[in-house]
This record gives structure tokens, C-alpha cells and sequence, in this order.
């Protein structure tokens, strides 16, 4: 198992260091640090980790309406991502995984076992390409993994469209892992979480994207009590429990999803228009408009180096995301935490560099 660079993190400490003036390159909601009550918090420090694990186990119990024995706690999503796959596979096991994603997911699934690629397609409002899926299940793949909301388009795949995936899925004895981290971000109904649709199928989730809280590295994975306690032992054993405070303040968070859901629906009516708008009078660029959580997905015009655009808008103070690092060259994927008039700036810059870039 030999780990390769992350190039989504060497692309992010790349944009920092260029000093970007403005990120369209950051896809969670602001943290909610000026929020008086998170200021008002009490969230003591002590040392009685796992009382505190149980407590957040509690309150996703509560919000999830799940048995507290299915939630494995994790050092975020992506760690759920790799624990999943580290317990479950091995090095002649093959492990279909969705294309375009986030790039990391497909990272951990080479490092550990076999690999096939099962296309989203954009002509299909990125649900899986159904000839990719047949052939990883002929070639008899033992799990998928997915995205949902869709990361990097924010396409939702819907609970009829994922219900049958996931009991076509089952019959093959194939589990479905879904990263769900955007899922409450719907701009509609949220789709049912993964694990409510199958008897083997796991949810990864956590705190960094809806809630803004990235540093506290608390995530978690929902799925059978077998994998659940499979993947509490992995985390146990390589890096023990997890940091006590950080726990109490993802419990409150949880405990107040339904207070940033409606604080990301609020960023998000704010700056569709602008994306919008945008995107009527830019016809050189093809973006299907997301399905929720703040980002989208451009296509450049053919020709159109991704690596090479985004490097020429790094020039310019903006960061944006070469759609390569996540297994879609000729894209770009642009993000709006920020506020409506950085986002209109970056739009503007955009269609200034088509100019330069497009005879």
C-alpha cells in the first residue's frame, strides 16, 4: 500500500500561497464562528473521550433515527471513506467507484485494492453510466462507491434512482458506500440517507461541509452493526479516540442541523441568481445548474487546457478548482461560500480569460 499525493491539497496550498484575493475553490459553508451561540457554547475541556463519542453518538441516533450500534465515529469523511475501504477490501479485491468524484475517494480505493471506473453521466443528470455499472458487476466488484450530493457536478441523485442501484447492488452481493457530506445542502428534500435504502448499504457523513466545521475532523459512517464495529476497531487501533471538545461541539451541531441547512439555503438564494445570470450571457461555458450544496460544474470550451485556465485565473486572484483533480479534464469547478459580489468578480474574470483564450 503505497499512498500517493493528494493533488487537491497541493492545488489548495498552491492557491494560498499564489495569494488568492478571491476562493471560488472552497465548497463549505462558512464556519459559524461570529454566531453568538456558538460563542456562548460550554463545551469544557476534559479527558473522558469516549463519554463524549457516546454523546455525539446520541445526537446523530436522534437526528438519523438510527441505533446508536450502526454510527462509527471517524476523524471526518474522508477518513470514514478510507476506513471503509481498508476494513473491507483487499489487494485482489475490486472496488467500482463513480467518475468524475472527489478525487481522494478514488486515491484510497487504489491504494488498497482493484479498481473500476462507473462514469456519472452528464447527459443523464450524472446519474451512473448503466453499461460501466453491468460490466464492474460481470468483473465481480464487492462494492460501489458514491457521491450524493454528486461531488463535483452537486447533482442529487434521487431516492428512486439510488433505491434501485442499491437493491440491484445487493442481489449481486455488492455494498454501496455513499459520501453524503452535501446531502443536507438540497436546495429540495434531501434524498433518504443511503443506509435507510438497504439492508448493507453505508452513509459517510460529518461536519465540515453543511456546518462549516472542517477543523474539527469529526466525522462518521452509518451502516450495518458489522461494519460499524469493524471500522470503530480500524479507528481505535491506528489513531484511538477523538478529541473531546471537538466532539462536544459537532454534537451542538448536530443538534442544530435544521439551523444550517437554512443557512446554506440562504448563501445559496443569494448567489444562484448571480451563477445564473452568468451563465445566460456566457455561452461559451456549459454548467448544469446544481441540485444544492455551493458549487457547480463549468465546461470549458473544447481546446481548453483545465490546469492550464485555472493556473491563468490564479494570475488573476482567483482560485477555482482544474476539473482533472476530480477525473473531469476540460472543466473547471467553481464554488460560492463567498458573497454575491466576489462571486459576480469571478464570473467577470472568467469570461476575461475566455476572451484571451478563445479565437
Amino acid at each position: 500500500m503505497r499512498p500517493a499525493a493528494d493533488p487537491l491539497e497541493e492545488w489548495a496550498l498552491h492557491c494560498q500561497a499564489r495569494g488568492a484575493a478571491i476562493s471560488l475553490d472552497s465548497s463549505g459553508a462558512p464556519p459559524p464562528y461570529g454566531e453568538r451561540w456558538w460563542k456562548e457554547l460550554d463545551a469544557p475541556d476534559q479527558n473522558d473521550e469516549a463519554e463524549c463519542e457516546e454523546a455525539l453518538r446520541e445526537a446523530l441516533s436522534a437526528h438519523y433515527g438510527v441505533e446508536r450500534e450502526r454510527i462509527a465515529l471517524t476523524a471526518g469523511a474522508q477518513h470514514a471513506d478510507f476506513l471503509f475501504l481498508l476494513t473491507a477490501a483487499g489487494p485482489d479485491d475490486l472496488v467500482a467507484v463513480e467518475e468524475p468524484t472527489f478525487m481522494p475517494i478514488r486515491q484510497q480505493a487504489d491504494m488498497v485494492c482493484r479498481t473500476a471506473a462507473v462514469r456519472r453521466d452528464p447527459d443523464r443528470d450524472f446519474l451512473l453510466h448503466e453499461g460501466d455499472l453491468d460490466e464492474a458487476r460481470r468483473r465481480g466488484a464487492m462494492a460501489l462507491v458514491l457521491t450524493n450530493l454528486h461531488n463535483p457536478s452537486a447533482a442529487q441523485m434521487g431516492d428512486d434512482e439510488l433505491s434501485e442501484v442499491v437493491e440491484e447492488a445487493e442481489r449481486h452481493g455488492i455494498q454501496v458506500l455513499v459520501d453524503e457530506v452535501y446531502r443536507e445542502m438540497s436546495y429540495s428534500m434531501p434524498t433518504s440517507p443511503a443506509f435507510t435504502l438497504g439492508e448493507s448499504a453505508c452513509s459517510v457523513s460529518s461536519v465540515t461541509k453543511l456546518n462549516g466545521l472542517r477543523g474539527l475532523r469529526i466525522g462518521w459512517l452509518i451502516g450495518p452493526e458489522e461494519t460499524a464495529r469493524r471500522i470503530e476497531q480500524a479507528r481505535l487501533l491506528s489513531s484511538y479516540r477523538l478529541p473531546p471538545r471537538n466532539l462536544a461541539l459537532a454534537a451542538e451541531a448536530v443538534r442544530r442541523q435544521a439551523w444550517f441547512r437554512e443557512r446554506v439555503l440562504r448563501k445559496a438564494s443569494k448567489n444562484i441568481p448571480v451563477l445564473y445570470e452568468w451563465l445566460q450571457g456566457e455561452e461559451r461555458i456549459s454548467c448544469p445548474m446544481p441540485d444544492g450544496a455551493l458549487m457547480a460544474l463549468l465546461q470549458l470550451p473544447a481546446g481548453i487546457d483545465d490546469l492550464a485556465f485555472s493556473e491563468e485565473l490564479l494570475s488573476d486572484g482567483i482560485a477555482v478548482g482544474p476539473g482533472r483533480y476530480w477525473g473531469a479534464p476540460g472543466h473547471i469547478r467553481i464554488t460560492f461560500s463567498c458573497s454575491p459580489r466576489q462571486l459576480a468578480e469571478g464570473l467577470a474574470s472568467i469570461s476575461r480569460a475566455l476572451d484571451r483564450s478563445v479565437p
